[in-house]
C-alpha cells in the first residue's frame, strides 16, 4: 500500500497533451457562453475534472512509473488510457462542443472537416469500432510495440497519447452529432459489438494462460524481483487486469448501442405517427371540401 501512494513519475508528453487539451475545452466552453449558448455543467466536470485528470493521475502515479518493472503496471496504464479514459471524455460530447463554439469561423470549418472526413467515419464507424478498440491491447502486447516502448522513452510517450486518441476516435459514434450518421442497422451494430464481447476475453486468456513471456522476456530481466517464475505470475496478473477491464467496459457500450437503437426507433415510431396525422388530416379538410362542393 506504501508503494501506491508513493510511487510516481513525470510523465512530459501526455501531461502537456493532457492539459492543453483541458484549457482548450474550458475556452471552447467560455467562447460559446460568450455567445449566448449554453453547455451542460456535467460534461465539463466529466472532461476537465475527470477524464483529462485521469490521464495525468495514470501516466504519473504507480501504472506509469512502474510501467517498466511491472508488466500489470504497464497493463493497467494500457487498459485506462485506451479504454476507461476515452469513455469518460466521449460523454463530455468535446467534437460536438467544438463545432458549436466554432460555428461559422474558419476554424470551425477546419475542426469540422477533420471529423467529417473519411478517416474519422472509418475508425468511428460502428461496425469497425469495437474491432479497433480490441486491437488497440492486442497491437501493443502482441506485436514488437511493447517491447519497442519499453526500450525507447519516445515511443513510449507517443504510445500513452495515442492510446487516448484512437480510444476517443473509436467511441465518437457513441455520442449524438459528435461524427457523421454512419447509417448502419443499430441492429448490425449491437451484434458486432456482442461478437466483440466474446472475442476480447482472448487476449487477456492468452496471457493469463500462457507460459511463454512476453516483450522478449523483458520483465524477466528488468521486472522488480525478476526472474522467469515471478515474471510469468506477474504476466497472468496483467491478463486478468486485461480480461475484467476489457469484458466491463464493453458492457457498456453494447449497452449505449442499445440505447440508441432504442431512441432511433421511437424517432422514427415519432416521425410514423406524423405522417399518418397529416395523410388523416390532408384526407380529413378532402372530406371537408367535398361536402362543402356538394
Amino acid at each position: 500500500m506504501s508503494e501506491l501512494l508513493t510511487t510516481w513519475t513525470f510523465a512530459p508528453l501526455p501531461t502537456l497533451v493532457a492539459v492543453a487539451a483541458a484549457v482548450a475545452y474550458l475556452a471552447a466552453v467560455r467562447r460559446l457562453h460568450r455567445q449566448g449558448g449554453t453547455w451542460p455543467w456535467w460534461r465539463t466536470l466529466l472532461v476537465a475534472g475527470i477524464g483529462l485528470p485521469l490521464v495525468v493521475l495514470t501516466v504519473s502515479w504507480w501504472p506509469g512509473a512502474r510501467s517498466h518493472q511491472l508488466f500489470s503496471a504497464y497493463m493497467t496504464q494500457l487498459v485506462v488510457l485506451a479504454l476507461v479514459v476515452p469513455a469518460i471524455l466521449v460523454l463530455g460530447a468535446p467534437v460536438r462542443l467544438g463545432r458549436r463554439a466554432l460555428e461559422g469561423s474558419p476554424s470551425g470549418a477546419r475542426w469540422s472537416a477533420v471529423f467529417d472526413s473519411r478517416v474519422t467515419r472509418f475508425l468511428s464507424h460502428p461496425l469497425f469500432t469495437p474491432l479497433l478498440l480490441l486491437a488497440l491491447p492486442c497491437v501493443v502486447v502482441f506485436t514488437p510495440v511493447m517491447l519497442t516502448t519499453l526500450q525507447n522513452a519516445a515511443a513510449y510517450s507517443a504510445m500513452q497519447v495515442l492510446l487516448v486518441v484512437f480510444g476517443l476516435v473509436a467511441v465518437l459514434g457513441f455520442i449524438d452529432d459528435q461524427v457523421p450518421d454512419s447509417g448502419v442497422p443499430h441492429a448490425a451494430a449491437a451484434f458486432v459489438a456482442f461478437f466483440e464481447l466474446i472475442l476480447d476475453a482472448i487476449p487477456g486468456i492468452i496471457l493469463f494462460f500462457t507460459t511463454a513471456l512476453f516483450a522478449g522476456g523483458w520483465y524477466a530481466v528488468h521486472g522488480d524481483p525478476g526472474g522467469v517464475e515471478w515474471a510469468q505470475s506477474d504476466q497472468r496478473a496483467a491478463g486478468a487486469i486485461l480480461w475484467a477491464v476489457g469484458e466491463a467496459i464493453d458492457l457498456p457500450f453494447l449497452i449505449a448501442i442499445v440505447v440508441l437503437w432504442m431512441r432511433a426507433d421511437a424517432e422514427e415510431a415519432r416521425r410514423q405517427d406524423a405522417l399518418l396525422d397529416a395523410q388523416e388530416e390532408a384526407a380529413r379538410r378532402a372530406r371537408e371540401f367535398l361536402a362543402d362542393d356538394a
